[in-house]
């Protein structure tokens, strides 16, 4: 059997196939260029805005077009944006971004077909009839995302149906290209998200202050959902409503004065259900209440809502509210609920805390007043004193931190009196020289009692040393001036202005008005001049002497002998 011989390849047909090969080749070519110049730019982080704008550059002068513009679709409003513009143009290019897309792109949007424009299509036969424009669509896992458009080509003559190939192979590739940017742009966020989250979770750890917790919580709220505000809605259990605990702003404060019924608003109903809400459009809800909107005259379009629960109970609600980067989604909700179940740990800390440190103050002041009742003469002094010391401190400016020791100092610093026996303590005369040298040893008693407590030890200088003087002739130890810690100097002030108003069996109480006297005339010799001159301003206010008067007509009275003063009293 004969074999079949293989027809010569003419030479024109040689070089159509020749040509052919040398436009794939051109067009990988200038594939695999678009991602060696311009694909690396997402991982590296470049804006999605600058990624675009490199993308037309690309896609200008390798088409050679005079103009050209990038469309995207709005999530939102599913309309196509101009995003990029290059080229001549009327107005400049920032202003020309306001301008709507052309018709063309909006044809090829809904079409999703390349289209020659301002000029007729290329036949399928591929005849190269030319045109002044043309326009492809930019497609994302079969969803229009929005539409390039070329115009004028450099030269003169005009584009081809191998322009338009070319432009459609490019723009399947930036359609990669921006996928990809998204995704990077998506990733980065989330994690600049779980980031702040985690910051916050650490932020709200570091204080055991419920008011301080909740402040905290609020302004992360902004940063962390990015939102325009939000607002921490608490309940009251007994009158069974919620009311706004925090809310951000000047307007927020005006919320503060509304509550709301548990299951009333959009608030209530999550509050009621324990269930998260999200609500893209919020004036469309019905259980939207515009009250809240008049009453502080802003606006709210929409919001993430969440329960806050301890042990599977509600205790307050969390609110984003208007958000500053696209509608809200379920990842929002998702990261909203780790951060409301941070703050209800973080809550619930700072309660268990405060419950602690207030029982811890009871049974102190439980442990002062079973002291002072070995003395009826001397019942509600440790109050007064505490009382008269926080007045001080408030004038002073004190640091919370400060303020704290003090409390506790003032309410123990007779503590030491424990050890005194009741022979020196209960005697309705002057003590003799042998009674005060142990009258002066409650301090060092105490300090002792206390050292055993190694929480306490903030406490101790206070307690110690509250009968020193500034001029150091004072007892435990004689210390002068700043030596002396200031809560011992500040107690020292308190304490004495108190033995001087309260009425005792061998002696009246003085005046009020005499006592100051008193202070001011040892003021920078027993008493810190700062510490006086800040008392006497408190009392001008009128923050103390009312329970000086009140513990004067209460104490038990026998004749008062003469006025005694301050050098007496030592």
């Amino acid at each position: 059997m004969a074999k079949k011989t293989k027809k010569p390849v003419s030479a024109g047909a040689l070089e159509k196939e020749l040509a052919s090969s040398k436009k794939t080749i051109s067009l990988m070519s200038l594939e695999l260029e678009v991602y060696r110049k311009i694909g690396g730019l997402a991982v590296k982080g470049f804006s999605k805005h600058f990624i675009l704008n490199r993308l037309m550059d690309f896609a200008m002068k390798a088409l050679k077009g005079s103009a050209g513009t990038l469309c995207l679709v709005d999530a939102n409003t599913n309309e196509l944006t101009l995003e990029v513009v290059k080229g001549p143009g009327p107005g400049s290019r920032r202003n020309r971004r306001n301008l709507p897309c052309s018709k063309e792109a909006g044809m090829v949007a809904r079409t999703r077909r390349p289209r020659m424009v301002k000029g007729r299509n290329v036949e399928s036969s591929g005849a190269a009839k030319t045109s002044s424009g043309m326009a492809v669509p930019l497609i994302v896992k079969r969803k229009v995302i929005g539409v390039i458009e070329i115009t004028g080509k450099k030269g003169g003559g005009g584009f081809i149906g191998a322009d338009l190939l070319t432009l459609s192979s490019l723009a399947n590739h930036f359609s990669i290209i921006m996928e990809r940017a998204d995704l990077f742009t998506e990733v980065d966020d989330r994690i600049k998200q779980f980031s702040t989250l985690n910051a916050v979770g650490n932020l709200l750890i570091s204080t055991l202050d419920q008011a301080v917790v909740r402040h905290m919580a609020m302004e992360a709220v902004t940063k962390l959902m990015r939102a325009e505000t939000g607002s921490l809605l608490l309940v009251d259990r007994k009158a069974k409503e919620l009311y706004f605990e925090v809310a951000l702003g000047e307007k927020g404060k005006k919320l503060k004065e509304i509550r709301l019924n548990i299951g009333e608003g959009i608030a209530g109903w999550v509050a009621k259900h324990g269930r998260p809400l999200i609500i893209h459009d919020v004036s469309s809800d019905r259980r939207f209440q515009g009250s809240f909107d008049k009453k502080s005259k802003f606006t709210t379009r929409d919001m993430v809502c969440v329960p806050v629960k301890i042990k599977g109970n509600v205790i307050g609600v969390l609110q984003a509210i208007n958000s500053t980067d696209g509608p809200f989604d379920r990842d929002d909700l998702k990261l909203f609920q780790l951060f409301s179940n941070q703050v209800a740990i973080a809550l619930d800390n700072a309660r268990l805390y405060e419950e602690i440190k207030e029982t811890f103050y009871a049974t102190a002041e439980a442990l002062a007043e079973a002291i002072e009742k070995r003395d009826p003469y001397t019942g509600g002094h440790t109050k007064r004193v505490l009382e008269y010391s926080l007045a001080i401190a408030a004038e002073m400016k004190l640091p919370h931190s400060t303020v704290e020791i003090l409390k506790l100092s003032s309410v123990l610093h007779d503590i030491g009196k424990i050890g005194i026996e009741d022979s020196v303590l209960k005697k309705n005369a002057p003590l003799d020289r042998l009674e005060a040298e142990a009258m002066k040893r409650h301090p060092e008693v105490g300090a002792e009692i206390l050292s055993h407590v190694p929480q306490l030890k903030d406490v101790v200088p206070g307690m110690l040393h509250h009968h020193e003087r500034v001029d150091g002739g004072g007892y435990p130890r004689g210390l002068r001036h700043d030596r002396i810690p200031l809560i011992a100097r500040i107690i020292s002030v308190a304490d004495t202005y108190d033995a001087m108003t309260t009425t005792r069996p061998y002696r009246g109480g003085l005046h009020p008005e005499t006592a100051m006297k008193e202070l001011k005339k040892h003021s920078g010799k027993q008493f810190d001049a700062a510490v006086v001159n800040a008392f006497i301003r408190a009392y001008r206010k009128g923050n103390v002497g009312r329970q000086a008067d009140a513990a004067r007509s209460a104490a038990p009275r026998k004749r008062p002998a003469a006025r005694r003063t301050i050098a007496r009293l030592k």
